[in-house]
């Protein structure tokens, strides 16, 4: 009977789940500045998560916490004969300078109700940062494990010829991929030339993602507009982009050619002054207001007799607004004979 009471009071009493957090670095041998690294942080329980876990606060040195979102991974484990299920959560951190990226050992407290707190020692993790031999520009260095560029070059003429006069437009679009980076540590590539004026185009950046929807690098298009004032010929530079291969540790130079393009005298009555299409939406609108005039002027005529005794009307009214009434005399007029 005693027996039987006691098993009854061990399956009444609330289960004791057992909770761990761990802390990785996950770092190649070598990390140059600017170059994102990852912190995963692991929960772990042998029951279930209430409430989910959320990133928890802790120092960093020499870095910086990306906000790039990273999808979080569902993990289990075996540990004395007890299965585990964890909750994986990651952040890109990058440090962006030479010295060392520290993570100081610090205390994390788990909760969970209708449990115990539980306090979980994360030990320290540090990675040292070098910048490589060769650095000629640091505000321009660029690591990535992977890059390619690309080009184009588009004429906008105000007319229906293929000839680049003064006044037309040369567009410009070069586009960076990037593996292992964030958009805006690509370098800007295009600039004026002399003998044009040029408008500048806000630059696209967007996030490359794997077919998971992890987050894998990272595009930037730029867009230079360049406006030949005169006759003569326009040069576009080649490009030349110095980049860091972290994969290989070496350094690449990724190449676009220039383009020449021979500018001729702008067009008369100043057609240079706006780029027309060729859709042909002039000669139709042209037309249409044509046609428009036309019915209104049959409906003026067809409804004239109306017009005329409309204005006849009005005429009359306002005459008749406008012409004074007698009034009748206000005081008697023979209030003295009496």
């Amino acid at each position: 009977m005693r027996a039987m009471l006691i098993l009854l009071l061990l399956a009444v009493l609330p289960a004791r789940a057992a909770m761990d957090i761990t802390r990785e670095l996950e770092v190649p041998e070598h990390v140059v500045p600017g170059q994102p690294v990852r912190i995963a942080i692991t929960f772990w329980t042998d029951s279930w998560f209430n409430p989910p876990p959320e990133w928890p606060d802790f120092k960093i040195e020499n870095g910086s916490l990306m906000s790039t979102p990273l999808p979080n991974q569902l993990l289990s484990r075996q540990k004395n004969g007890i299965s585990w299920s964890g909750i994986r959560l990651e952040k890109q951190v990058t440090a962006w300078d030479q010295g060392v990226l520290l993570l100081p050992a610090v205390e994390i407290t788990l909760t969970s109700p209708n449990q115990p707190p539980v306090t979980v020692q994360l030990p320290e993790l540090k990675k040292e940062v070098v910048w490589p031999k060769g650095v000629e520009q640091p505000d321009r260095f660029l690591p990535a494990s992977n890059l390619t560029l690309s080009q184009k070059i588009t004429q906008y003429h105000a007319s229906k010829d293929t000839t680049l006069h003064a006044g037309d437009v040369v567009e410009r679009i070069v586009t960076v991929k990037a593996n292992g980076i964030v958009a805006t540590q690509i370098p800007q590539l295009l600039y004026a030339i002399p003998g044009t004026e040029t408008q500048r185009l806000t630059p696209i950046n967007t996030m490359l993602k794997s077919g998971r929807g992890e987050i894998e690098g990272a595009q930037r298009e730029e867009t230079l507009r360049y406006l030949p004032s005169q006759a003569g010929t326009i040069t576009l530079p080649p490009i030349k982009l110095r980049w860091w291969d972290t994969a290989n540790q070496q350094w690449q130079v990724a190449q676009l050619p220039g383009s020449t393009m021979p500018v001729v005298q702008a067009r008369a009555a100043g057609s240079e002054s706006a780029l027309r299409g060729t859709t042909g939406q002039d000669k139709w609108q042209t037309v249409l207001v044509i046609c428009a005039i036309a019915i209104l002027l049959l409906l003026i005529w067809f409804t004239r007799r109306l017009f005329k005794r409309c204005l006849k009307y009005l005429h009359h009214a306002w005459r008749r607004f406008w012409n004074p009434v007698q009034l009748p005399e206000l005081t008697p007029t023979k209030r003295g004979e009496r």
